[in-house]
């Protein structure tokens, strides 16, 4: 049986607050909401093998058996879907799943940044190293999240931008502009759940799970930090770009497999401004459902 959670969020294309609902089987609220499930948890579940036995598992042609009732249950959006769900040859083969680009509207503006992702977003116009954040029932800081001193300091007093993908979305991500990506660096660390399935503890996942971090020399919103974090169940961040060859806005640059995922953009002091409904919805603690494509800010005048 699944147990869900209520959720509430600001979807943009209606203009108003939805209440969502987390999709959670009693495996992940029994793990993360009992005292010896939370011991299992951070001494067994959050290890990489868990999650390569439920991938491997996922990758099975036996799995292809969740693809409909997950797509009816989620109601995620089939119209965009290049492949038929018959085609597919395992859940994993649905989830990594490609979508026809041309269905989605992008900003193309030089001026405007754009969503690396589709997910619930989160801003923030400045940070500081060591200053907390918390994201649902998730804590870390700018120091934790990098695990680099040096750059940490770097982006001090810059902006974060911050998107966590649901399960019914499409989880490649993209370049939020054009520009020269460096080799991406992997952050080791455990697997625990990104979506807030625990209701009685904070979990620090942003700065506990595997990551990886690519710096980015964006070409109208200066140098960036770009970094996916990865999940339990999400055993693999693959990358699909070549480093220090220049991409266009909007060009893949990777994709996660299996799970709920979180993309953070990092942004230099002065180097972008949030647009309006981002910042009053994170001040009101409400994440925003954002689409691949869509802005986020723009190049201060």
């Amino acid at each position: 049986m699944t147990k869900r959670n209520p959720l509430t969020y600001y979807n943009r294309e209606q203009g108003k607050l939805l209440d969502d609902e987390i999709y959670a089987d009693a495996f992940l609220d029994w793990s993360y909401n009992t005292a010896f499930g939370r011991l299992l948890t951070d001494t067994v579940f959050r290890h990489r093998w868990v999650s390569r036995l439920y991938g491997w598992f996922q990758k099975t042609r036996w799995s292809r058996r969740r693809i409909k009732p997950f797509v009816q249950q989620l109601g995620v959006n089939v119209d965009e879907i290049v492949r038929p769900l018959d085609e597919f040859e395992s859940f994993n083969d649905f989830f990594i799943r490609e979508i026809d680009l041309s269905r989605r509207t992008m900003r193309w503006d030089p001026d405007v940044c754009i969503s690396p992702a589709d997910g619930r977003a989160l801003v923030y116009p400045f940070i500081e190293p060591d200053a907390t954040f918390r994201i649902k029932r998730a804590t870390f800081n700018l120091r934790e999240l990098l695990s680099d001193d040096n750059l940490a300091e770097r982006f001090a007093g810059g902006s974060m931008f911050i998107t966590r993908l649901y399960l019914r979305d499409y989880h490649h991500f993209h370049f939020p502009d054009g520009g020269t990506p460096g080799p991406s660096r992997t952050i080791a660390g455990g697997l625990y759940a990104v979506s807030p399935y625990a209701r009685r503890a904070l979990v620090p996942f942003y700065a506990e799970n595997q990551r990886m971090l690519t710096r980015f020399e964006s070409e109208h919103f200066g140098s960036m930090a770009l970094v996916e974090v990865g999940a339990f169940t999400v055993g693999s961040i693959r990358q699909r770009f070549q480093a220090e060859q220049h991409v266009e806005k909007a060009q893949r640059k990777g994709l996660f497999e299996l799970g709920g995922s979180t993309v953070v953009l990092l942004f230099e002091t002065d180097k972008i401004v949030f647009d309006d409904d981002l910042i009053a919805n994170t001040r009101d603690d409400i994440e925003t459902y954002v689409r691949l494509g869509d802005s986020i800010g723009r190049k201060p005048d």
